[in-house]
């Protein structure tokens, strides 16, 4: 307005600077019946190695890769990029408020890429950095911009990370992979359906078969699918999740 100050101007400027200009592409992994992992027995993969190569070179495509503690406490992944060639790695963050990450945690002590834990961990030692974070996701987004120059963002997990991305409208792309042929004994639901990704201002633009898994793109008008950087056949193998 013409009545601000300049020094309101210029605040103003700064803070329209400092927000997040990137995208957010959610990646999330279900069985046939929507559920996400199975308390019946151990953490481990589940999708086809098609639909495995496929996350690999999403990873690759993004600059950092997030999961909240939770998935870091059942699963220990490593985040990175192995089943596909890359010559860098993502930054791997993870949302942690309650410090409950394992001190030998794989992304803590392999020293494969940078990790930033937003919560109060305290000391986690070399190679990780601890951010202070109140739970406001547009506040993560940005000082993912701003400090680690952070422009495309993958969350992989888990269900209420993904939903909470969800629900605050942060969502710019979704890559659901759906597989066919496996239903958990003891499922843990996703809570995430075409309703909820509606809800969340996305839509369903495409669907593609990788492997026995059926795939859905949903995205948030502009932003585009990204078939392409996903379905290059250059997958290696490799033992690790």
């Amino acid at each position: 307005p013409a009545s601000m100050p300049v020094a309101g101007l210029l605040l103003a400027a700064l803070a329209s600077a400092a927000a997040w200009q990137g995208e957010v592409t959610l990646k999330l992994a279900v069985d046939r019946q929507g559920a996400v992992d199975d308390l019946g027995g151990k953490s481990g993969r589940f999708t086809s190695p098609v639909s495995l190569d496929a996350v690999h070179r999403l990873r690759r495509a993004c600059d950092a890769v997030l999961v909240g503690v939770g998935t870091v406490v059942r699963d220990d992944p490593s985040l990175t990029v192995r089943r596909v060639a890359s010559r860098s790695q993502p930054v791997r963050v993870v949302i942690d408020p309650a410090g409950r990450i394992p001190r030998d945690a794989a992304l803590l002590t392999d020293r494969a890429a940078p990790t930033v834990v937003f919560g109060r961990a305290g000391d986690l030692g070399p190679g990780c950095v601890v951010e202070p974070w109140d739970g406001n996701l547009d506040a993560l987004l940005d000082t993912l911009g701003t400090r680690y120059d952070v422009r495309h963002l993958m969350v992989e997990g888990g269900p209420v990370t993904a939903r909470g991305f969800l629900q605050a409208g942060l969502v710019d792309r979704a890559v659901i992979v759906a597989a066919r042929t496996v239903l958990f004994a003891q499922p843990v639901p996703s809570g995430i359906d075409a309703d909820v990704l509606r809800a969340s201002g996305l839509h369903c633009v495409d669907r593609h078969s990788w492997g026995d898994d059926e795939v859905q793109m949903w995205t948030r008008p502009p932003t585009l699918p990204i078939w392409s950087c996903l379905e290059e056949e250059d997958a290696v193998q490799s033992s690790r999740r």
